[in-house]
């Protein structure tokens, strides 16, 4: 058991570790997301400038090319290609100077009039992009333009290197506008010159083909002041990456600029975080050892002494013995409270001695055999009518058990009733037959809580009541199984009678066979009724699939071709009931049989279920389907009136689904068993 000074210590303890965990909490959603957003608005500012440096970049080749583009000799050279221009104008150092690692010039037949690279990084001479030249064989877009003030600038994949690149017509200095070709320039982005981005901005750049970056989402995080999305990837505790997809030179988004920045702000945000939970820590265990010693000294303390002396009293029954504690507060109240009732308590024993003294002469009265039973099973005491009273425990333990006075299968049943009254209670009565001296005697055992896991069985012989019951029971329902068989009888009568007047001669022999049907449907129900142990009610389980298989077999038909589904389980109805349900079903499979199914297969579903507070009744098949003109509230057919008076008789509800083959849904409740007197 938890004292209370340490249910205190958890109180105080839980609540101030509540009160730290909602604070730190409040404070981490707030400085921490706080620290966030600073740190995002720095990645953002900082991608910016990355994206801006590069279309800087992009800017000042395209200026570069200008100078070649609008000049009266690149003008010339490229319809007459003099080497003079090569020699003088196209010289290595001239790339290298500008950072240019490539030169294309193509006349007005996108013919490449001349071709040269150059590797910036080492001062060499390369071979010109072969894969941007063949790119340009199958792509003409570059190499046109319309009119002379056109530009074309921007990124291209070329294999796995990124490329800035420019295509300007060339034409005249001055006057003339005529294009007499296109002068494409461009630097290679390859990983010299992405350090040197990296370097002039302080981040940590890539540049990628947007099929082999990971870093764009579905949803971006925010977007810059250049209009791009920016995709946030916090990669580590150190570093964070932005990513913005960009244009290609065709305006297609297939480049992404990656951006790594380290993470300053957030180990910031964590060290805050830290000194701020030290200083929660800190502050919250002072408190609790503050309150805990005030708490100690004004209550608990006082506490345990109050509970000492009642212990004192309570072990040595010292009733008379009265606890002293100075002051006005609670505590003090509660010990004057608790002299009163050791008060009361000192008076209450003379009245529990007489009660003992009564309930012993009553238990001594009884005629009844009384058990006492622990939770286990175990008879403690007992007193059967000719034996001494159970009152007084016996000096020495009884070894018997309910297994040992009863049969298996009852004493099992008593330990699960035994359990089911500890559990709430309630008394509970269960009745059982045991042979007595050769004879069955029945017998009634009354089952109460006696204290803490144990209860008191009364047991009585109620033998003599049992067939006094048994036997009036018999007579009335004798009465009424005479009554309703002659009811049923006078129904087969009028039903015949009905079929007479409905047909002519050359259907009386199906009528006849319908009439006989209807007969035996009642008939089953009777023959149900009389082999039950109880006459009152019919099991619908055994009841109709014998119905069924006798209107199937009736019919022609056998169960390989004609498949019965039936699905009724634990429904059990008065014959008021059972007898409209079992006709209903005759006349509704009669109704398919006869008419359903054309080529001699099919399947007929016959279900019945409980729902809310009354009961449906579903018949169906996957016939031809039942006529749309045939109304079956108004049919000219005998059967569907029946039906319908029946439903309307068990007070219910029915609807036809044509949908699907033919379904019938009737709705009802159970009709009252209304008994008829003589």
């Amino acid at each position: 058991m938890t004292s209370l000074r340490k249910k205190t210590l958890i109180i105080i303890g839980a609540t101030l570790i509540g009160l730290i965990i909602v604070l730190y909490m409040s404070s981490q959603v707030i400085i921490v997301n706080s620290f966030a957003y600073l740190e995002q608005e720095e990645l953002k500012n900082d991608v910016q400038g990355a994206r801006n440096s590069l279309y800087a970049e992009m800017e000042n080749i395209e200026k570069k090319t200008v100078d070649w583009a609008v000049w009266d000799e690149s003008y010339d050279f490229v319809q007459q290609r003099n080497q003079r221009y090569i020699d003088s104008y196209l010289m290595d150092e001239t790339f290298i100077n500008q950072r240019i690692n490539f030169a294309l010039f193509y006349n007005t037949s996108n013919d490449l009039v001349y071709s040269k690279g150059v590797d910036i990084s080492t001062n060499n001479r390369t071979l010109p992009p072969r894969d941007l030249i063949e790119h340009l064989e199958t792509n003409s877009y570059l190499l046109q333009h319309e009119n002379g003030s056109s530009k074309k600038t921007g990124l291209l994949f070329l294999t796995d290197t990124p490329v800035i690149v420019t295509s300007q017509p060339v034409i005249r200095s001055y006057g003339d506008n005529s294009i007499s070709g296109t002068v494409l320039m461009g630097r290679f982005l390859d990983q010299a010159e992405i350090d040197l981005l990296s370097d002039e901005n302080y981040l940590t750049l890539d540049i990628k083909h947007a099929e082999n970056s990971s870093m764009i989402t579905e949803e971006p995080d925010m977007m810059l002041d250049s209009g791009e999305y920016l995709f946030v990837n916090p990669a580590n505790e150190r570093m964070i990456y932005g990513s913005i997809m960009l244009d290609d030179i065709y305006g297609e988004p297939s480049i992404v600029l990656d951006a790594g920045v380290p993470r300053h702000i957030y180990q910031q945000s964590k060290a805050t975080m830290t000194y701020f939970i030290m200083i929660l820590l800190l502050s919250g265990a002072v408190f609790g050892v503050v309150t805990m010693s005030l708490l100690e000294n004004l209550f608990i303390s006082r506490l345990n002494n109050l509970n000492k002396e009642i212990r004192y009293i309570g072990e040595n029954q010292s009733f008379s013995r009265r606890i002293f504690e100075e002051g006005d507060d609670e505590i003090s109240k509660l010990t004057v409270s608790m002299n009163r009732m050791f008060e009361s308590l000192e008076k209450s024993d003379e009245l529990v001695s007489k009660r003992d003294a009564t309930i012993q002469a009553i238990i001594e009265a009884m005629p009844d055999m009384v058990f006492q039973i622990k939770e286990d099973g175990r008879v403690c005491n007992y007193k059967l009518s000719t034996d001494e009273c159970l009152y007084e425990s016996p000096d020495i333990p009884l070894d018997i058990k309910i297994d040992d006075v009863l049969p298996h299968e009852i004493a099992a049943r008593e330990m699960e009733i035994i359990q089911e009254v500890l559990k709430n209670g309630k008394m509970q009565i269960m009745q059982y037959q045991l042979p007595v001296k050769g004879e069955v005697r029945d017998l009634e055992a009354r089952i109460v809580v006696n204290g803490e896991n144990e209860v008191l069985s009364v047991v009585k012989d109620i033998t003599e009541v049992k067939q006094a019951e048994e036997a009036r029971k018999k007579d009335i329902l004798l009465k009424e199984i005479h009554h309703r068989v002659k009811n049923n009888l006078q129904i087969i009568s009028s039903l015949l009678r009905l079929q007479s007047r409905k047909f002519t001669d050359s259907e009386v022999v199906e009528a006849f066979r319908e009439s006989q049907h209807r007969a035996r449907s009642m008939a089953l129900a009777h023959e149900n009724l009389y082999n039950s142990k109880n006459l009152e009610n019919i099991d619908l389980q055994t009841y109709i699939p014998t119905l069924v298989d006798y209107l199937v077999s009736s019919y022609g038909f056998s169960r390989d071709s004609i498949k019965i589904h039936i699905n009724i389980k634990n429904i059990i109805f008065g014959i008021d009931t059972s007898i409209p349900i079992g006709l209903i079903i005759n006349e509704l499979v009669s109704n398919s049989l006869k008419h359903a199914f054309r080529e001699g297969t099919g399947e007929i579903r016959v279900e019945l279920y409980p729902e809310e507070d009354g009961f449906v009744l579903k018949v169906s098949d996957n016939g031809s389907g039942f006529p749309e003109e045939v109304d079956i509230r108004d049919a000219d057919s005998l059967g569907l009136q029946l039906v319908s008076s029946l439903v309307e008789q068990i007070e219910g509800n029915i609807e036809l689904d044509r949908s699907h083959g033919t379904e019938f849904t009737i709705t009802f409740k159970e009709l009252s068993y209304k008994r008829r007197d003589y």
